[in-house]
C-alpha cells in the first residue's frame, strides 16, 4: 500500500518539482535566525520561551522536509538522496558554516555497493532445447533473469534435472535429491518449501524454515554437483510481485499528474523552472515505461536481479537465474510429464518429493553481471576554530539516508511504501543543524575553541559506509579529532529517558554529560561502550572518543509508520539544547579527552511498549509491589500489594531494574509468569502484557 500524507508546507502550488521544492524551502533559511539560547541560562523567561519556539520551529521545518513523501525515504539508490543532500548544503550555508572542506566544496563522494547489475544485456541468455523441437530463446525481460546470488559471469550447457524444492533435510525426513543425480546438471527447483501456507506442513507452514531460503537451496544444489540453478517462482509470490510493481506504477503516475499540474501553474517567464519540471515529467514517463516491462516479467514469475539476495563465497561458484513459470511448465511437460501446477500441488499435498531427470531437455545459459555501485555524498560544514585549540577537531554528525520505499533493511517486508524516516534519522539530522546554528552563536565570543565539523553522513543504512569513508579520508587529521558526537533517532523521548552511549570511551565524557544534564534533568541511561550500530562506531574504531545520543528503538523503526506526526518536538527541543551544551563544553575543554577501551558487546535499548500495571520498590535486594493498577495485567493475574517478586519467566529478580529490563524486552500480548513471595508462601501467577498507552 502506498501511504499518502498531506503536508501543507510542501504542497504550495508554486513549487514545481522536488528540486524546486528544495529551493523554496531553503529560501526561508537565507534570513538570519534569531539567537536560540540553547543550553544557556537565559536573562528572562520570555527569552527562554522565544528561543525554544525558534529552535522547535527549525526542527519542525527540517524534519517535515526530510521526512516528506516527496523525498521517498531518502534511499541511496534513489535520486531524492541528492535532494536531501542539497538541502543540507543550503541549510549549512544559511547557518554560516564554511563549505570548502572537500576540494573547495562540501561534498565527500561515497561509493556504495548495492548488489549486482547487468553488465551486457546480450550476455544474459537462456536457450532451451526440448528433444528435436525448435529451440526456445529466453533473455532479459523475456522469461529469463540472472540473479545476483550466483556467479557474475559464466556460461554453461547441460542437461536439466528437476529437484522439486531443492531441499535435503534429515530433520524433516525429506530429500529432493534422493532419486536424482544432479552432478554436471542444471538444477531447476521451486521457490519456498512444501506446504508453505499449510499449518500441517512438516516444514511449519506458518513461517519459513531455513530450507526456504534461496542461499540454502543454491548451496545444497552445489553440494549435489549442480553446474547452474534455475529458480521457479511460486504462485503467491508471483501475485505479490505483480501487485508491488503495479503499486509503483500507480505511484509514479500520480507523481506525473502532480508534475503536470505544477507545470500548468508556472508562469511562462519561469523558463528554468518550466524546463526542469518538463524534464521531471519526461523522466517519470521513462520510469513508467520501464516498470511496464517489469510488470510483464513479474506476471510470468521472473524474479528481479536482487530478489534472491547477494552472493556468498559458496553461492557465487555457479550461475543462478530465474526462469518464467510458463517456460518451466513447458520443460516439465516434455516427454509427457505433469504440468508445473500439478507437480506443485502433488508435492504440497503429499509432502513427498517429485524430482526427476528431464532426459529430453538441455539448456544453455549465460549470465553477465557486475557489481552495482551507487554514488552518494557526505555533506560537511565547518565552524573554524580559534586560538590554541583551533588545530583540534570536534565532529557532530548524523546520517541523513534512510531505506527508501522498502526492500533493503525494511522491517515491513513485502511493503512498497515511503519509509519516511522521521525519527531515523531526520530527527538527528535536524538536531545537528540546530546545534550548528547555536554553537556558531555561542562560540562567537570564545577566545579559543576547537574547529567543529558538522557532517551529514550517507550510507549509514548500508553499513556505516559514509562515516567509514570519512575516517579513511578525513578532511582534518583524525589524530587531532578529539571527540565525535553522533545523533541517531533522537525524536521520540519517552519516560524522560535519554540514552547516551560512549560515556566510558574517554576520561572526561561522563562528567561533561552529567554537567550539561543538570539543567535538563533527563533520566540518563549511560552506556560506557563506544561501539554500536551507528556512525560513532567508525570513529571509535580509529581511536576517537565518542558520544551517541539516542531516545530508544520503537515499533516504527524501518517501517512506513516512522512519520513526522510522531516526533515529540517539545522533548526534541530539550534534547537539542542538551546536546548543544555538551558540544559547547567539548569545544572549549582545555584538555582533550583521553581515549579508553570499552566492551564491544552492546545491546541497543528499546523503548518500553508493554504495560504490566504495577509500581515497585527495592530494599535490601527485595523487590516489592507497592501499587497495582485496577484492571491492568498484573491485577488480572492476581498480584497484590506487598508481594515480593522473585522471578519473571526464567529471570531472577533482585532489582527494580531487572523488572524494567524484562518488560522492556517484551511486546504487548506476550505472556508472563511471575513467582512472588506472599506472606510465607510462594505463589506463581500468570497473565499477558498489554499495550502501553
Amino acid at each position: 500500500m502506498i501511504i499518502r500524507k498531506t503536508v501543507p508546507f510542501l504542497k504550495s502550488p508554486s513549487i514545481p518539482t522536488v528540486s524546486a521544492l528544495v529551493v523554496l524551502c531553503l529560501t526561508l533559511w537565507n534570513v538570519a535566525l534569531p539567537s536560540v539560547g540553547l543550553g544557556q541560562a537565559p536573562a528572562a523567561t520570555a527569552s527562554v520561551e522565544n528561543a525554544s519556539a525558534t529552535v522547535t520551529e527549525t526542527l519542525r521545518r527540517d524534519i517535515r522536509f526530510l521526512a516528506s513523501e516527496e523525498l521517498r525515504g531518502r534511499s541511496v539508490t534513489d535520486e531524492t538522496i541528492d535532494v536531501a543532500r542539497d538541502y543540507l548544503r543550503e541549510r549549512m550555508e544559511s547557518i554560516g558554516l564554511e563549505l570548502d572542506s572537500v576540494a573547495g566544496g562540501p561534498f565527500q563522494r561515497v561509493e556504495i555497493a548495492v548488489g549486482s547489475e547487468v553488465r551486457n544485456e546480450s550476455g544474459n541468455v537462456c536457450r532451451i532445447q526440448i528433444a528435436d523441437q525448435p529451440a526456445v530463446q529466453a533473455g532479459l525481460a523475456d522469461g529469463f533473469g540472472p540473479l545476483g546470488i550466483g556467479s557474475d559471469k559464466q556460461s554453461v550447457s547441460a542437461p536439466v534435472v528437476f529437484a522439486g524444492y531443492g531441499i535435503t533435510s534429515e530433520t524433516h525426513d525429506y530429500d529432493d535429491y534422493q532419486s536424482i543425480d544432479a552432478r554436471g546438471a542444471i538444477v531447476m527447483l521451486l521457490r519456498k518449501e512444501p506446504g508453505a501456507s499449510d499449518p500441517d506442513s512438516p516444514f511449519d507452514g506458518v513461517k519459513n524454515t531455513r530450507h526456504a531460503y534461496f542461499a540454502t537451496k543454491v548451496i545444497n544444489a552445489i553440494e549435489h554437483g549442480a553446474v547452474a540453478v534455475l529458480i521457479v517462482n511460486d504462485p503467491d509470490s508471483t501475485r505479490e510481485a505483480v501487485q508491488k510493481v503495479q503499486n509503483r506504477i500507480d505511484q509514479e503516475q500520480r507523481r506525473k499528474e502532480g508534475l503536470v499540474e505544477m507545470l500548468s501553474n508556472l508562469p511562462q517567464q519561469a523558463v528554468k523552472n518550466r524546463a526542469a519540471t518538463a524534464e521531471k515529467i519526461a523522466g517519470t514517463e521513462r520510469m513508467i515505461a520501464a516498470m511496464q516491462a517489469e510488470l510483464t516479467s513479474a506476471r510470468r514469475g521472473v524474479l528481479g536481479i536482487a530478489d534472491a539476495g547477494t552472493k556468498s563465497q559458496q553461492s557465487k561458484k555457479i550461475p543462478v537465474a530465474s526462469i518464467a513459470r510458463d517456460l518451466a511448465d513447458r520443460m516439465l511437460r516434455a516427454d509427457g510429464g505433469a504440468s508445473l501446477e500439478a507437480v506443485e500441488t502433488q508435492i504440497n499435498q503429499t509432502f513427498r518429493p517429485a524430482s526427476r531427470a528431464m532426459d529430453s531437455v538441455t539448456v544453455e545459459l549465460a549470465v553477465d553481471l557486475k557489481p552495482a555501485i551507487a554514488v552518494s555524498d557526505n555533506v560537511i560544514g565547518r565552524l573554524p576554530g580559534k586560538g590554541l585549540l583551533a588545530d583540534q577537531t570536534l565532529v557532530v554528525g548524523a546520517h541523513y539516508d534512510h531505506v527508501g520505499m522498502g526492500g533493503f533493511a525494511s522491517m515491513a517486508p513485502g511493503t512498497i511504501a515511503v519509509h519516511n524516516g522521521a525519527d531515523d534519522n531526520a530527527s538527528g539530522t535536524a538536531t545537528m543543524l540546530a546545534c550548528g546554528a547555536e554553537l556558531k552563536r555561542r562560540l562567537a565570543g570564545a577566545d579559543s575553541h576547537r574547529t567543529i565539523l558538522f557532517i551529514g553522513f550517507t550510507g549509514e543504512e548500508r553499513g556505516l559506509l559514509g562515516s567509514q569513508r570519512y575516517v579513511e579520508a578525513p578532511v582534518r587529521p583524525i589524530e587531532n579529532t578529539t571527540t565525535m558526537i553522533n545523533l541517531d533517532m533522537v525524536g521520540r523521548l519517552r519516560d524522560n529517558e535519554l540514552t547516551v552511549y560512549g560515556t566510558g570511551s574517554a576520561s572526561e565524557l561522563e562528567r561533561v554529560v552529567d554537567t550539561a544534564n543538570r539543567e535538563f534533568r533527563f533520566n540518563l541511561f549511560k552506556v560506557a561502550s563506544g561501539y554500536g550500530p551507528s556512525d560513532h562506531q567508525s570513529f571509535y574504531r580509529v581511536g576517537v572518543p565518542v558520544l551517541f545520543f539516542f531516545t530508544g528503538l520503537h515499533n516504527d523503526y524501518h517501517r512506513p509508520s516512522d512519520d513526522f506526526d510522531k516526533i515529540d518536538f517539545g522533548n526534541l527541543t530539550r534534547v537539542t539544547d542538551m546536546i548543544s551544551g555538551v558540544a559547547f563544553r567539548l569545544a572549549v575543554l582545555p584538555q582533550r579527552p583521553v581515549y579508553a577501551e570499552t566492551d564491544p558487546r552492546v545491546q541497543i535499548r528499546r523503548q518500553m511498549t508493554a504495560f504490566m500495571g504495577i509500581r515497585i520498590s527495592e530494599q535490601n535486594g527485595v523487590v516489592k509491589v507497592t501499587e497495582v493498577t485496577d484492571g491492568g495485567p498484573a491485577s488480572k493475574a492476581g498480584l497484590q500489594i506487598d508481594d515480593q517478586i522473585q522471578r519473571i519467566g526464567r529471570q531472577a529478580i533482585r532489582t527494580t531494574g531487572d523488572v524494567l529490563s524484562w518488560v522492556r524486552a517484551h511486546e504487548p500480548g506476550d505472556s508472563f509468569e511471575i513467582e512472588v513471595r506472599r506472606n510465607a508462601n510462594t505463589v506463581v501467577l500468570r497473565g499477558k502484557l498489554e499495550k502501553r498507552s
